[in-house]
């Protein structure tokens, strides 16, 4: 990379490293076009991202008129919920996420998976509801996604819902969840069988990011800093740590030390 670059494009460098979606790394994309200096030092990188782009751009999903089976993933992490028919599943996805799925008191109303977005402090959590027929193809990705919420109503239905995790030899972390109004709590289960923490970054003199990084729990802080940029990671010399993790606010540590959920991140290179 040219040694003269912007500031503008280097946040937007970024930005575009911790895209998770399609979307969001097309605008990554094009905010660092917009941001490159347009002279001939920056030909070869102005045309590697304009190439990137119109690629990225050409993988946009075709519409088509056939139902849709599998959800490709994106956000932070993919979460599905399985149960019976007239479990509470389109209602639970509804109470969640900005999604509105048919709600009936027909059974098998849902037939497709139905997609929302849950922002759980910032972390973006897809909540995929899956069709009450459990079709292989649709099962397929509750054997592949991030976490699995087992929703059931009584002791039957859950006698019933083990014998289908079983029968699809189901992996997946999972949570058997009975029906209830405590949205608070189920996002915080959700959150729980993820494995996963929010470390929040911050610049030195400055207040930390809104938008966490997020990281599976256990990771250290060497493997954060690869993670926000490898920069970070070869020219790390310490950083400062502020929250569970911390043996005191602003702790000074090393690349070994282990990071814990909603901790305050501040590297020094």
């Amino acid at each position: 990379m040219p040694t003269n670059v912007t500031v503008e494009y280097i946040k937007a460098q970024e930005r575009y490293a911790k895209a998770k979606t399609r979307e969001e790394k097309i605008t990554g994309l094009e905010e660092m076009i917009s941001t490159c200096p347009k002279h001939k030092g920056c030909e070869t990188l102005l045309a590697e991202l304009k190439s990137k782009l119109s690629k990225l751009k050409k993988t946009a999903p075709k519409k088509t008129g056939k139902r849709i089976t599998t959800i490709p993933k994106e956000g932070d992490a993919q979460v599905c919920i399985i149960g019976l028919t007239q479990s509470g599943k389109s209602t639970l996805l509804s109470k969640l996420t900005n999604a509105k799925p048919k709600i009936s008191s027909i059974p098998y109303t849902t037939t497709k998976p139905e997609v929302g977005v849950l922002n759980y402090h910032g972390v973006i959590i897809q909540l995929v509801e899956i069709p009450s027929t459990f079709e292989p193809v649709h099962m397929n990705m509750a054997q592949n996604c991030d976490g699995l919420i087992i929703l059931y109503k009584d002791n039957n239905e859950l006698d019933e819902l083990n014998g289908i995790v079983e029968r699809f030899r189901i992996k997946t972390p999972h949570i058997f969840l009975k029906r209830s109004n405590d949205y608070a709590k189920i996002k915080d289960e959700i959150w729980n069988i993820l494995g996963l923490i929010k470390v929040y970054t911050k610049e030195p003199g400055k207040p930390a990011e809104k938008k966490p990084l997020v990281i599976k729990r256990g990771t250290a802080v060497g493997e954060a800093a690869k993670h926000l940029h490898r920069d970070f990671y070869e020219f790390f010399k310490f950083a400062r740590i502020w929250g569970k993790s911390a043996k005191h606010q602003g702790q000074s540590v090393g690349k070994d030390h282990i990071l814990k959920d909603d901790d305050i991140l501040e590297i020094h290179i």
